[in-house]
């Protein structure tokens, strides 16, 4: 299931708060948010793109450099695995498999640590404005 945002004037508001406040980094506009956490290293974005419904959906990615080199590795990966099963070489595409998914496997976890930690922030600052 897919994370979302209402977008409303008080949601574009707690946004724009928690990049002054320090919590993020990034930019808010009307139909798109881009925020990276204030931490180092953070190679780590979050993005709301405006769906149909009037919510922005949710998702989490690689800042740029990291985005590309990651794409050119899997690339590099998957022509090596190839040539080297063409060769009879099993043990190659086996290494390239196990670093993929573990690779995977943390990129999901952070996804959702920082999604949660996101909305625990975004709830926090909707409780302080009703106080």
């Amino acid at each position: 299931m897919r994370q979302t945002i209402t977008r409303s004037d008080k949601n574009l508001r707690i946004l724009n708060k928690l990049i002054v406040n320090g919590f993020y980094t990034g930019y808010v506009g009307p139909e798109k948010f881009e925020l990276m956490r204030n931490r180092f290293p953070n190679n780590h974005r979050l993005i709301g793109i405006l769906n149909d419904n009037g919510n922005y959906d949710l998702k989490f990615d690689f800042k740029s450099p990291m985005n590309i080199a990651g794409k050119i590795s899997i690339a590099l990966g998957i022509l090596t695995s190839i040539v080297s099963l063409i060769k009879g070489n099993w043990i190659l595409p086996i290494v390239f498999i196990v670093f993929g998914l573990i690779m995977f496997m943390d990129f999901k976890l952070k996804e959702k640590k920082e999604i949660n930690l996101f909305t625990d922030k975004l709830l926090e600052f909707h409780k302080t404005e009703f106080d």
